[in-house]
């Protein structure tokens, strides 16, 4: 049951089945969700506020191969569910969700046909889930809980040009490599992650697939990011990054691309290590900054 500080969102699909419901606990960190027209099965693994997982019960039954959502615990939290519901072998379920965090989008799971539903945005995350099931998830709702008022990661940048599509890959533990094209300006950047529990996490490519191919792969788990500088200009009209450079705690690594325009560099204040990239792109990288470790 929710306390008077959570809300709860749902439950939204058909009244057959067996109610379930998992109970509230301090954040999510990972989904098993199994479905085809509908969703078949839903299993979450949540956190016990002291960095422990407790892996919740199935709830339906399994079908084919499983979609597994793994967030990036701690810093990545679920914060609104979506999704349909609608008729599947003439039972009301949910057919699709559409699962939405602080980072980015996961889904659909299903298929997106009848009802559609979405929870109000709020500045809360969903810390538990309930419903009714039987050979499907026949309802879902969601447990919201406000989010308290932490210190913030402390960011820079991003540099460059406020056009292009924003991007941020989040925060993780550490940065284990770094892919980049590029000629006379950086056409993309691909950064490979460390979550916390020592799994490489491959970041999204920012930009487009032209340029020469280089790779910076740091020495994990010794070797860290400390700083990165560079140089943006007009290349078509266009302010686009022209060159990157990357220091770590043990050696230098570029400059990539041309370096000409004018020059930026970014640094810790704190000395701590580069745990996350955001910035801007369109066929090329507009505009990069990064997040810091305290």
């Amino acid at each position: 049951m929710a306390d008077e500080q959570e809300v709860t969102f749902g439950p939204h699909g058909g009244e057959e089945g067996q109610s379930w419901d998992d109970g509230t606990h301090n954040t999510i960190r990972e989904l098993i969700i199994y479905s085809l027209s509908a969703v078949r099965t839903i299993q979450v693994v949540y956190d016990d506020g002291e960095g422990n997982p407790i892996t919740g019960k199935k709830h339906g039954r399994d079908c084919e191969e499983p979609n597994r959502v793994k967030l990036n615990y701690p810093t990545e939290y679920l914060v609104s569910i979506s999704g349909y519901t609608g008729s599947y072998l003439n039972t009301h379920v949910v057919k699709s969700i559409t699962l939405q965090s602080n980072i980015r989008q996961y889904g659909p799971y299903g298929e997106e046909e009848g009802t559609h539903f979405s929870n109000p945005s709020t500045s809360g995350k969903i810390v538990g889930f309930f419903g009714r099931q039987g050979d499907v998830v026949n309802s879902i709702g969601v447990y919201i809980k406000p989010i308290p008022i932490q210190t913030t990661i402390p960011s820079v940048g991003p540099f460059g040009n406020a056009t292009g599509q924003k991007w941020d890959d989040g925060t993780y533990n550490t940065i284990r490599g770094i892919s980049i094209q590029s000629g006379w300006l950086i056409d993309s950047i691909q950064v490979i992650y460390n979550d916390i529990e020592g799994n490489a996490v491959s970041g999204k490519k920012h930009g487009s697939d032209s340029g020469q191919q280089n790779t910076v792969k740091l020495d994990y788990p010794g070797e860290f990011l400390l700083s990165v500088w560079g140089y943006y200009g007009q290349v078509n009209k266009m302010v686009v990054i022209r060159s990157l450079g990357f220091q770590s705690n043990k050696k230098t690594y570029g400059p990539f691309g041309m370096e000409d325009g004018e020059k930026f560099e970014f640094r810790s204040d704190t000395s701590g290590k580069i745990i996350g990239f955001h910035g801007r792109s369109d066929k090329y990288l507009t505009a990069i900054g990064a997040y810091y470790d305290k």
